[in-house]
């Protein structure tokens, strides 16, 4: 959950501060709140927050991976700016490297569970109300985000897993939402359910086809 944030305070839980602190950072960065290229002092979030130094660090440790922020030796950190085109791009290529391959991988660990997971999920994506800010459609990135995590979990490899996070998609792309929300949602369910009746009916090639149009058909919004 994000940090509730009170007259100038944070009331944070103790046992889960590093969570709330990227999740909130997160939305500041995703919101605009905070803009491309400020400087983000680690001693201002900390007393604001009202924490030590260290779970500021980790969090931002994290939203760097997640290329949210970057960081440079003696200057610190600072906010990155929303990704363009070009990245976009690229972004989309390597998710179709990743996914394909892991797919195609793992698709013999494929089980009816899993198949009836991913439609499940599909289904709460549906029934959802996404507005313009990012904690009115976070749940969208979230589920989203774990439908197609579920799908690169089949081939059982820590190393694509690790790869496929650290391209910070899900979390890029949400930097693109801001002001509209999640575009193209009946579309988005439309191609998930297309990718669930391929795998329900175990056909890699149709799986792999499915998968493929939807990674492609999200990728034409940036390179117009």
């Amino acid at each position: 959950m994000p940090l509730s944030v009170r007259a100038g305070r944070s009331d944070l839980q103790r046992s889960n501060l590093v969570d709330q602190i990227h999740d909130e950072l997160h939305r500041r960065i995703t919101d605009r709140l905070m803009t491309a290229g400020e400087r983000i002092i680690i001693d201002k979030l900390a007393a604001e927050f009202g924490v030590s130094l260290i779970p500021v660090r980790e969090a931002l440790a994290r939203l760097k991976v997640e290329r949210l922020v970057t960081h440079e030796s003696n200057k610190g950190y600072r906010v990155a700016p929303a990704p363009e085109g070009f990245e976009m791009r690229k972004l989309f290529e390597a998710r179709l490297i990743v996914e394909l391959g892991a797919l195609e991988q793992g698709f013999g660990n494929l089980t009816d569970a899993l198949v009836e997971q991913l439609a499940a999920i599909n289904a709460t994506i549906r029934k959802g109300d996404y507005g313009p800010e990012f904690a009115s459609f976070r749940d969208f990135i979230d589920r989203n985000a774990h439908f197609h995590r579920l799908i690169v979990g089949l081939a059982q490899n820590p190393f694509i897993d690790e790869a496929y996070s650290m391209l910070g998609y899900h979390q890029r792309v949400a930097q693109t939402l801001f002001g509209r929300g999640p575009d193209n949602l009946d579309m988005i369910v439309r191609e998930h359910d297309a990718i669930v009746e391929a795998l329900r009916k175990r056909d890699l090639a149709a799986a792999k086809q499915a998968l493929g149009d939807h990674i492609r058909n999200g990728m034409d919004p940036y390179l117009a």
